[in-house]
């Protein structure tokens, strides 16, 4: 996290930019000073970096996830008239898919920390990079883009907080290891690890790339993207709490 913070320092200092607008009227008005824009740039770029870290726990989901992100960030550039984005993103999309043909499904490779986090933030600098560039952007439409990652991040913070345990320590309780287990328990069996792991990739791959198509049809509307976030939020964590009780109804 210091790594990615310190990272984010260096690019505010060499590119003397940082997150020029929000999609929140209030603080819209206040994001140009650096004493706001300076703080709230280094929460999302090393909020986004570790939300692609967490979610690297099944061959495929990781990386699946940044090339929906890469691709919904070209299409917004493309209808913006921000050209250059459009190649630089397509470029990163294309290398990690590259990465994805031999990660998934047998995991003849892995990411890693280091990859996670460098995807992540690259693609949160992208976001950022549109939005400066194409002032008709919404900030809530490029949110919809990493929308997974995200939404995984804080559920992470809030599960931990509400019982009490360290924010930053490690669990077995996120999204897709719950789902993996669930494969295990109630579809394939013991010693199926081999195929939950990458089956769970295909089954959330609905979930991951909803948002994204949802960030690229309403990239100029700002509320309707910001009512969008709502509603996956709602759908996540709703999903999330009712995942338990559905679990020991299909196992009775």
């Amino acid at each position: 996290m210091l790594a990615a913070v310190g990272a984010s320092l260096l690019a505010i200092w060499l590119l003397g930019v940082w997150l020029p607008r929000t999609g929140i009227p209030g603080l819209d008005a206040v994001v140009d000073h650096w004493a706001i824009g300076i703080p709230l740039t280094l929460l999302v770029t090393a909020g986004v970096s570790n939300g692609f870290n967490l979610i690297d726990g099944v061959n495929g989901l990781a990386s699946l996830t940044a090339i929906v992100a890469a691709v919904a960030l070209s299409q917004i550039a493309e209808v913006s008239g921000y050209t250059t984005m459009v190649h630089l993103a397509m470029m990163v999309a294309a290398g990690i898919f590259g990465f994805f043909l031999v990660n998934y499904p047998f995991g003849l490779i892995f990411l890693g920390d280091a990859g996670a986090y460098t995807i992540g933030f690259v693609l949160s600098w992208f976001g950022i990079s549109v939005l400066l560039n194409s002032p008709d952007a919404s900030p809530w439409a490029i949110l919809l883009t990493v929308y997974w990652p995200i939404a995984d991040t804080l559920l992470a913070i809030f599960r931990r907080s509400r019982s009490k345990s360290d924010v930053s320590a490690p669990d077995r309780l996120h999204v897709h290891q719950l789902v993996m287990r669930s494969l295990e328990i109630c579809v394939l069996g013991r010693n199926r690890r081999h195929i939950a792991n990458p089956l769970t990739t295909l089954v959330l791959a609905p979930f991951v790339i909803a948002p994204p198509v949802a960030g690229v049809l309403l990239w100029n509307q700002n509320l309707n993207a910001f009512l969008a976030v709502l509603v996956f939020g709602v759908l996540f964590f709703a999903s999330y709490a009712a995942a338990p009780v559905l679990i020991r109804r299909f196992r009775r």
